[in-house]
């Protein structure tokens, strides 16, 4: 048995979900796109807990884009086993298959990533499988910045993920470049390490006067989401045209075809994160060179 919740694209003009509302009060709003059909016997959660967790999830993509870039989504959730979501899975941009635990709870769900990972799967296009870094590293390194933008993670939260994460994500011996190196750690982190160099580079190359999100939008503007292929060279350059640089199709140049390392400790250590005195923890330093690049990136100035 299974639900089905179609989330139409949001744009404004018709009141948002209240109970969504309490975390960030200044939400844009956006009509109610989430429509529940099936059963949802044999969850704990009720009908509409479920369908606020899908619809806050989407609201998270769609504050990045301005709008939710897909026409229709179908999110078709599965019973499993336990109290956690489990593992989900994007087809073809169209349709979501995301496993709930029978007692999954709703404190499980306010702190799911599984959602608005495999959501940002379909706001960006297919490509050529040698080129899946580019599309799982893109909703790795989105999906803990636009959950903090929606108040569910801190700052401190999404760099500790960063910096515990990314090192996985760098050439080993033999490496020969992301296109060419189909490894998890190089697939899934390595392909964050390029959108975090490629967001930071757009925004000092102006000024802080466009981002990531720019490349982004456009893309998703001329028509790049998860139902259509498109060849990399296209990304790249509407990518770049949106962002007045050359900083998205000189950074694959790099690292696309040879290991191009990153003195990652370095870097983390600019943008201020850095491992605490105590324990495992990451703690973040204000003064740090990069420190307010840093921010912007995750409060989205």
């Amino acid at each position: 048995m299974s639900l089905l919740l179609t989330l139409a694209p949001l744009s404004s003009g018709v009141r948002a979900d209240s109970n969504l509302t309490h975390r960030r009060a200044h939400r844009r709003p956006v009509p109610r796109v989430v429509r529940l059909l099936g059963s949802v016997r044999g969850l704990r959660l009720p009908r509409a807990r479920i369908v606020r967790w899908v619809d806050h999830s989407a609201h998270t993509v769609a504050r990045y884009y301005g709008r939710f870039p897909a026409s229709r989504v179908d999110v078709s959730v599965r019973r499993g086993y336990g109290r956690r979501v489990g593992a989900g899975r994007t087809h073809a941009g169209r349709r979501i298959v995301i496993r709930l635990g029978r007692r999954v709870s709703s404190h499980a769900l306010d702190r799911d990533w599984v959602l608005v990972h495999e959501l940002l799967h379909t706001t960006f296009p297919r490509l050529a499988r040698r080129h899946r870094w580019m599309r799982e590293g893109l909703a790795t390194y989105l999906e803990p910045i636009l959950r903090a933008r929606a108040g569910d993670l801190s700052e401190r939260e999404v760099w500790a993920r960063f910096a515990s994460g990314l090192p996985q994500g760098l050439p080993r011996r033999g490496d020969r470049g992301l296109d060419r190196t189909p490894s998890w750690g190089r697939v899934y982190w390595g392909g964050t390490l390029y959108w975090l160099l490629a967001d930071m580079g757009i925004r000092r190359q102006t000024h802080g006067r466009r981002s990531l999100r720019d490349a982004l939008r456009a893309i998703a503007a001329a028509g790049g989401n998860g139902r259509v292929v498109w060849p990399m060279a296209r990304v790249l350059r509407v990518g770049d045209r949106a962002t007045g640089t050359h900083v998205m199709s000189r950074l694959y140049r790099r690292m696309a075809r040879s290991p191009h390392p990153v003195d990652l400790r370095a870097l983390l250590l600019r943008l201020g994160v850095h491992r605490a005195t105590r324990g495992r923890a990451f703690a973040l330093d204000h003064t740090a060179p990069m420190a307010r690049l840093r921010r912007a990136i995750v409060r989205g100035r």
